[in-house]
């Protein structure tokens, strides 16, 4: 496991300032989106209790609750997207993540501005890249801990173009 020293030495190399707030932060957030939602007359409760949004254009609900009462990814996107929007008042929200996630966070927006979230002149958007593999040729999944580090990616990154130029030079 990095240590947060270790991540703040790569924020610095990168010359990037990060405020970290982890899944848990948003844990307590969640249930008064839900509430805002049912309020809203937005929730549906599907067979087994959980409570989904239905977001035109999509065929899969978003559920902000599961049927056990636990939360998800659905759940946790959306509470974070209120607490950047109101809390942090983002004016510009961009999500970078693989762009399988495309789909979710395309419903996620659309549900923020269904709900009137989005006010004039802020923007949320989502930028997907292309997919994460291993030298196998299989997806990474960051929570079986598999992935490669960013501080070791960077410094191959250096490692190749200081080879690359030291050819040139030659």
């Amino acid at each position: 496991d990095v240590s947060r020293q270790e991540f703040q030495k790569v924020y610095d190399r990168l010359d990037v300032t990060v405020y970290e707030c982890g899944e848990s932060f948003y844990n307590q957030k969640i249930p008064p989106v839900i509430d805002e939602f049912t309020q809203a007359g937005k929730i549906r409760i599907e067979e087994g209790g959980a409570k989904c949004v239905f977001v035109d254009g999509f065929k899969v609900p978003l559920m902000l609750q599961k049927s056990d009462g636990g939360f998800g990814y659905d759940s946790t996107d959306m509470a974070a997207l209120k607490y950047r929007l109101f809390t942090l008042k983002a004016q510009r929200i961009i999500v970078i993540t693989d762009f399988s996630q495309g789909d979710h966070f395309a419903m996620c927006n659309k549900a923020a501005k269904d709900i009137g979230w989005i006010e004039q002149g802020q923007q949320i958007q989502h930028i997907g890249f292309g997919t994460v593999q291993g030298e196998d040729g299989k997806r990474f999944k960051t929570r079986s801990g598999d992935t490669v580090r960013l501080v070791d990616l960077l410094d191959e990154a250096v490692g190749r173009m200081e080879e690359s130029l030291t050819t040139r030079i030659k």
